[in-house]
């Protein structure tokens, strides 16, 4: 019988080891391997989506850029609202031309641009950040690159942001100014935003926004009040024929969906005084919505000392809700959430209440007022209770009664209100990334 050297392993057992070493060494380093492509595969997937966000954000601050500067560059005629035509670019380095060359030659060419275009290069005032370049011109379907109409096809019709004349309750939207649209919407253009940011590495990202300025909601009175309405004494003066002599757009005086009742004589308009049992309504929701902050501020911003009862009416003496043509002509739109009751304070803007609204003593306020409930006016003193303007009042139930009693007096002033909305800023009404 033939045995090996005693404590040394037999050669076949020594293959099985070594093999097994080998073929454990072996998933060990294809374990690490997949962990270094998952990593790697990780660290570049991170560092795309980290370019992706900083281009993004800087492309978002082109476009804010964009709105911020819109009605500057409409005052400088750079921009039209009747000529589509008109184009602006915005570049943070004066070296970027966004109409030069083609997609091959220029890294910064613009794809949309055609020499048809009336261009306008100018420099940004946020050249740090790093975009490269946005662009504003007016909106149409073709240029948005969707339908807005039932209708097939893309039309090359300005899109403008605004409401229905016709239909009561009318919500604000887009809409293609063109047909019945031309005739029986109101509102304002919209202005299709496009901004790009590239960095060195060759990533680029576009954005587009649409904004417009936010439209005066119709307005069929100088004041309309969903609930009835009650005239007491013959102190009590509302006109409403257009104090503005340039462009006088006539409104009934008083009109409700209830009754109109009391001394009248004081009341005009055209082509009625006064229109009781109306049919027509104002969406309330929608409108209060689209006039919150930050288009206007909240009451407690501009009068910090303002009382808050614990059933969350706001109640002032003495307010300034922003200062009267003839004492600086500032306007300062304001959202009151809740019931408000004022005296004896003055204000020029847009007054938004959700919630009743009563006034006494001495008021003078030039503007817009929107309230969310009913309204009672009940002028003292020598001089009363004196608006220039328009007010427009619809509670959910419309069961009760507005109130107008002393010395008021409500003139519609068509100049004074557009006045008011063109102090607002622009509103973004849709994003995305393209």
């Amino acid at each position: 019988m033939t045995r090996g050297i005693r404590g040394r392993p037999r050669q076949s057992e020594s293959g099985i080891a070594l093999a097994a070493s080998l073929l454990a060494l072996s998933m060990l380093t294809l374990i690490g391997l997949a962990m270094t492509f998952v990593s790697s595969t990780e660290v570049l997937v991170n560092q795309n989506n980290r370019m992706r966000l900083v281009n993004l954000y800087l492309a978002e601050s082109a476009a804010e850029e964009a709105r911020e500067r819109i009605r500057s560059l409409i005052a400088a005629n750079q921009l039209s609202l009747s000529d589509s035509a008109k184009v602006v670019y915005i570049v943070a380095d004066p070296s970027i031309n966004p109409t030069a060359g083609n997609l091959d030659s220029n890294p910064y060419f613009d794809p949309d641009y055609a020499s048809s275009l009336s261009v306008s290069i100018i420099n940004s005032n946020l050249s740090a950040v790093g975009f490269a370049w946005v662009k504003l011109w007016q909106k149409t379907e073709a240029r948005a690159g969707y339908s807005l109409t039932n209708a097939s096809g893309q039309t090359t019709d300005p899109v403008f942001y605004g409401y229905d004349q016709v239909q009561p309750d009318a919500q604000l939207t887009q809409y293609v100014s063109a047909g019945s649209y031309a005739i029986n919407h109101i509102g304002s253009p919209v202005y299709l935003v496009t901004a790009l940011a590239a960095n060195s590495s060759g990533y680029r990202q576009r954005v587009a926004t649409d904004i417009a300025a936010l439209p005066s909601p119709p307005l069929n009175a100088a004041l309309f009040s969903k609930d009835a309405i009650q005239v007491l004494g013959s102190g009590v003066l509302v006109e409403g024929n257009d104090q503005n002599v340039g462009s006088p757009s006539p409104l009934n005086g008083l009109e409700s969906e209830g009754t109109i009742t009391g001394n009248l004589t004081g009341v005009t308009g055209t082509p009625l005084p006064d229109r009781p049992l109306s049919s027509y309504s104002y969406n309330m929701s929608s409108l209060l919505k689209s006039l919150k902050p930050p288009f206007t501020k909240d009451i407690e911003q501009i009068v910090p000392g303002i009382t808050i009862l614990s059933d969350g009416t706001y109640v002032g003496n003495g307010l300034s809700l922003g200062q009267l043509p003839a004492s600086g002509d500032i306007s300062q739109s304001t959202y009151v959430d809740g019931p408000l009751n004022i005296s004896d304070s003055s204000g020029q803007g847009i007054l938004v209440v959700n919630g009743d609204l009563s006034v006494t003593g001495t008021f003078t306020f030039f503007g817009l007022i929107i309230v969310k409930g009913k309204v009672h006016l009940n002028g003292g003193g020598t001089e009363g209770i004196k608006i220039d303007g328009a007010i427009v009042a619809s509670s959910d139930a419309g069961s009760s009664q507005s109130i107008l009693d002393g010395i008021v007096q409500i003139r519609n002033d068509s100049a004074m209100i557009q006045k008011q909305f063109n102090s607002l800023q622009y509103a973004r009404l849709a994003f995305r990334e393209i």
